[in-house]
């Protein structure tokens, strides 16, 4: 949808495109004034002005930073040049995320690098492989040094801790690694400066430095970079020759970065690098930075760029008109802003948002404007609009009366809502979503409206049709493993039994002990499987003639169970495409099929000495969700939300989308905390000693071996820096939730888990700062 502001903006797009051509401009922009639309009009227009040389293929540059963005950004442009201009499209232009942009530059020219011609890049699923086996195999002759990060007390169970601390080592090293190549300082330099340490006090850094330098060796045996090394192997291939250099300065002579405030070190130089200090465009919001505690992202380098003193040369254009929400959302997602920097309870965090006008420059940052009167596209109505904080003092919600009270609660529930929208035309039903801080949240709500046949649709780490599929054949693949165990094969079968004929046996007392006594009579699965011709079948003897499907259903077992025993001895692929075929129709389900088949090959290449026991293991993780299943999501495609149909999504996945109707749940002090002295910490283990964040240890550790500053390292406060920078991202994914409202918005908070235990959580302080804003208006407070 284009909003307002955008349409806005069509008056300025010569003027930008006049000021881009003679230097770099900065674009600090709100939720839902058109970034998106602004950049793919100014790459379409500086086609269309024949502002590059096509016969020297020079094309715009547009860099993002997400896939699912590359794909938008290339519809969009295709569709103008067409369109709006008459042009040919996929001609004139190039987009690409980063790490896109350094297979570009180091695939035309790998030897510059010393790497081979045909250089293989790492599976960034194969790559934490790699290294969680490496940390599995150092972590015992480790563990008696890192045990001093444990808390001894009699509280923690010393097994436990081991147990968990290895798991959590595994991300830990996997975020060092990523730190050091973002630093662009090897193993070898690492260890250097470790040399200057004698004691304990950088034993996480050392046992990372191991990690990292087998991890590279590793690399180097496979022939393989990670997509980290790119980045930095692109840097390098730029700085040695600056021929090379010159000529994709030529190529591309108008660059165009979007999401700029989720630019890191790297992606800051290459991109300065390439544009010469000239014709770049960055476009961005500062305060929708999200991503910086688990990447290495950082919108203090936009905001650097967009600073007058260090880069007076940048020319800064505003879009702080929004038509996306009603003015009541728009004025609280305000407020969160404004009471953030002027009246926070910890100072250090105030700066969480940019906040800025200046009107000498007509510069307003951090606010976001109503569009005004007459716009074609104006803001929804605050008249039906609604925002409902569920929030009282002393009212205490556990996490399953806030689910309750969500779906088919008395108030504002979904149950309720979507019978009132259901008498309209489906095309002019409202959109809505629950939006969720983490997954495992996400999971439970997507199975409790699974049950009330509520219609959702999934943007979680994995989908709940996805882990089910995988589970499918996870099923049948520990049969295999196991073919004489008869409980396999009765779970098998009932994984295989059709929902209907499932829906009768749970309802059906007698039909489930016919079913029980048909296995009862299987001494053994090979007279199930092949049974002796003229002789009573065992399977289908004595079952009730009202219940001819189960002949039917165990007869089709029977043809299944025997065709992929006898493919068994196929290649791990190749077994997983038979069951696929036998399993699936819906293209979604096959396509899924060849996806696991060749993230199974790819192991077999990786661990020729694993049995089929070992890939079983890994289709268990993918199902259970330990782990996210890169590439199997629909992130790839884009997503648009439909009408009437519950979109369940973390705040993190919301970003960049819109409903009419947005839930955001468990907004406590667990999830969004506020830097003060009781507030938990996801980053603190339950098992580390003085409430140490080891993960900020470990990474300031590296600061300090990289920046040959030894002293700057004191234990303790890395971990206290921790807590003001998530503390200011969560308020940063607050506001992101609150503006992906349109025109209705509810609240909810709960205790969390661990209540039951006097470890409740409390309302997020800001949650209770807007409801006491909220509760001063004509809206409504829980």
């Amino acid at each position: 949808m284009i909003d307002a502001a955008s349409l806005g903006l069509r008056l300025e797009q010569e003027k930008i495109v006049l000021e881009y051509t003679h230097g770099r401009v900065g674009i600090a922009a709100v939720p839902g004034s058109g970034k998106t639309y602004t950049l793919a009009h100014l790459a379409a227009r500086l086609i269309y002005d024949q502002r590059l040389d096509l016969n020297r293929s020079q094309e715009v540059l547009v860099v993002t930073f997400t896939n699912t963005a590359v794909n938008s950004f290339q519809a969009r442009i295709d569709r103008l040049l067409r369109e709006q201009y008459g042009l040919l499209p996929y001609v004139g232009y190039r987009v690409r995320t980063l790490h896109g942009l350094a297979h570009d530059i180091v695939r035309e020219r790998p030897a510059l690098v010393g790497l081979a011609e045909d250089f293989v890049i790492l599976d960034e699923r194969l790559s934490l492989d790699i290294q969680r086996d490496i940390v599995g195999q150092r972590f015992a002759e480790w563990w008696e040094r890192l045990s001093g990060y444990v808390d001894m007390s009699g509280d923690v169970n010393e097994r436990s801790a081991r147990r968990h601390f290895e798991q959590d080592l595994a991300t830990l090293t996997t975020r060092f690694v990523k730190r050091a190549k973002d630093l662009r300082v090897g193993p070898e330099s690492l260890y250097a400066g470790l040399q200057q340490v004698s004691d304990s006090s950088f034993d996480l850094a050392r046992f990372a430095v191991d990690v990292y330098a087998d991890y590279q060796r590793s690399l180097a045996y496979r022939g393989a970079v990670d997509f980290d090394d790119l980045v930095r192997l692109a840097l390098q291939a730029l700085d040695m020759d600056r021929g090379y250099l010159d000529r994709l300065r030529d190529r591309w002579p108008y660059i165009l970065e979007d999401e700029a405030q989720d630019s890191s070190r790297l992606q800051e130089q290459m991109l300065s690098l390439l544009g010469g200090d000239k014709n770049w465009v960055r476009v961005g919001d500062p305060n929708q930075a999200i991503n910086t505690t688990f990447t290495t992202a950082d919108p203090g380098y936009l905001l650097d760029f967009l600073d007058e003193e260090q880069n007076p040369g940048v020319v800064e254009y505003p879009l702080s008109v929004s038509g996306r929400s009603a003015p009541s959302i728009v004025a609280l997602a305000n407020e969160l802003v404004r009471w953030t920097v002027e009246e926070h309870p910890t100072p250090e965090v105030r700066d969480a948002f940019d906040l800025k006008e200046d009107s000498r420059r007509g510069i307003r940052r951090g606010i976001i404007r109503c569009t005004p009167d007459g716009d074609p596209q104006p803001n929804p109505s605050d008249a039906d609009a609604l925002i409902h904080i569920q929030y009282q003092p002393d009212h205490k919600i556990t996490p399953d009366q806030e689910l309750d009270m969500v779906v088919d609660g008395e108030d504002f529930a979904l149950l309720s809502w979507l019978q009132e929208i259901a008498q309209l035309p489906e095309d002019e039903r409202p959109t809505v979503a629950v939006l969720v801080p983490e997954n495992s949240r996400g999971f439970k709500l997507a199975e409790m409206l699974r049950k009330r046949d509520i219609r959702f649709e999934e943007l979680l780490r994995s989908t709940s049709a996805t882990r089910q599929a995988v589970t499918l054949m996870q099923t049948v693949l520990e049969y295999l493993v196991k073919p004489a165990d008869l409980r396999q094969l009765k779970r098998l079968y009932w994984a295989l039994m059709p929902d209907t004929h499932r829906e009768l046996v749970k309802g059906n007392p007698d039909l489930k002990q016919t079913i029980t006594d048909v296995f009862a009579r299987l001494r053994n699965i090979e007279d199930f499987l092949w049974p002796v011709v003229g002789e009573v079948d065992i399977a289908s003897g004595d079952i009730p003639d009202e219940y001819p499907w189960l002949v039917d259903d165990l007869a089709a077992l029977r043809v299944l169970v025997r065709r992929w025993l006898e493919a068994s001895g196929l290649p791990v692929d190749q077994l997983v495409l038979t069951i696929t075929q036998d399993l699936f129709a819906d293209p979604a389900d096959v396509a899924l099929g060849y996806k696991v088949a060749v993230l199974l090959r790819g192991m077999a290449e990786s661990h020729p000495d694993w049995r089929l026991s070992h890939f079983v293991e890994e289709l268990r993780v993918i199902s259970s969700n330990e782990r996210r299943f890169i590439g199997f999501d629909d992130a790839e495609a884009g997503y648009e939300p439909k009408p009437g149909v519950v979109t369940v999504a973390t705040m993190h996945a919301a970003k960049g989308l819109e409903w009419d109707r947005v839930y955001l749940m468990a907004v406590s002090n667990y999830g969004f905390p506020s830097a003060l002295p009781y507030d938990p910490y996801i980053g603190e283990r339950w098992y580390v000693r003085d409430n140490l964040n080891f993960e900020a240890e470990a990474l300031a550790q590296l600061e300090a071996l990289s920046g040959s500053e030894l002293s700057s390292y004191i234990e303790g406060e890395a971990s206290l820096r921790a807590r003001a920078d998530y503390t200011r991202e969560r308020l940063r994914l607050l506001y992101v939730g609150i503006t992906r409202a349109r025109q209705e918005l509810i609240i909810t908070w709960n205790m969390g888990r661990f209540w039951q235990r006097g470890l409740a959580n409390q309302p997020a302080l800001p949650l209770v700062a807007l409801g006491n804003y909220v509760g001063t208006s004509e809206f409504d407070v829980g």
